[in-house]
């Protein structure tokens, strides 16, 4: 009687790859923990067991969620996240920004003494001053540009403009006088064109289709709201990464 030649490798089942066995021991059928997985995985599949399991999971999660679903100071609509502060609409997202500042401002100036300030905001503001004193403004250079910019503005302005009334006093209050773009408090006695004056932002540009309402509209310095131009937040925020790499 002769005894059976053991094979010095094996064919996987799964995948047809070729895998090297060892001189003792069971004959592998898959040449990976991940074929056998993948295999174990796809008959479950067809015998509806990971669906059923699945959805079950699924059922137990959302039940526990909604029992411990918690009101949004805001708006009080039910939040299902356990860390959320917030339930995440825009409006209750810029309130929460603007409580979350104003608190962290007024922890600042009970250690400080003082209220938080901008780095050489000081310095800043009088290169400004000197600047427009000894130069000569673009609108005064260039009338006609100045001209067909204000034209167009008025355009854009006049065809974004919705029922809803308000002045920029009121976007101010509601923004806590806090820059939404560099987040540094908005000095209120600056006057334009100071770059740190207070200022109004279209969190979706007028020119890409945004409205001139209030839940579109943003408290900004002057400054800010140049550099950010007729671009969005996210390309403000890829710009600053991009910066920050390259210096």
């Amino acid at each position: 009687m002769t005894k059976a030649t053991r094979p010095s490798s094996i064919t996987c089942a799964r995948c047809g790859d070729s895998k090297a066995v060892e001189r003792s021991g069971p004959l592998p059928t898959y040449c990976s923990a991940a074929c056998r997985a993948s295999v174990k995985y796809e008959k479950s599949r067809r015998d509806g067991r990971y669906a059923e399991t699945l959805a079950k999971a699924r059922q137990k999660t959302r039940e526990g969620q909604e029992a411990e679903a918690r009101p949004c100071p805001y708006c009080a609509a039910p939040m299902t996240d356990r860390q959320r502060v917030q339930c995440g609409v825009p409006e209750c997202r810029r309130r929460h920004a603007a409580d979350w500042m104003a608190e962290w401002q007024r922890r600042y100036k009970e250690e400080a003494g003082h209220w938080y300030h901008r780095k050489y905001a000081d310095q800043q503001r009088e290169y400004d001053r000197m600047r427009r004193a000894t130069g000569i403004h673009w609108r005064t250079r260039y009338p006609e540009a100045a001209a067909s910019s204000d034209a167009r503005r008025r355009s854009l302005v006049r065809q974004a403009r919705t029922e809803e009334v308000f002045n920029p006093l009121e976007v101010h209050m509601r923004d806590a006088w806090t820059c939404r773009l560099c987040w540094q408090p908005i000095d209120e006695a600056a006057a334009w064109p100071d770059s740190l004056s207070p200022s109004i932002d279209h969190v979706i540009p007028l020119s890409r289709g945004g409205a001139h309402s209030m839940a579109n509209v943003q408290s900004a310095h002057l400054g800010c709201n140049s550099s950010k131009g007729d671009g969005l937040m996210d390309d403000m925020v890829i710009a600053a990464a991009r910066q920050a790499l390259l210096s």
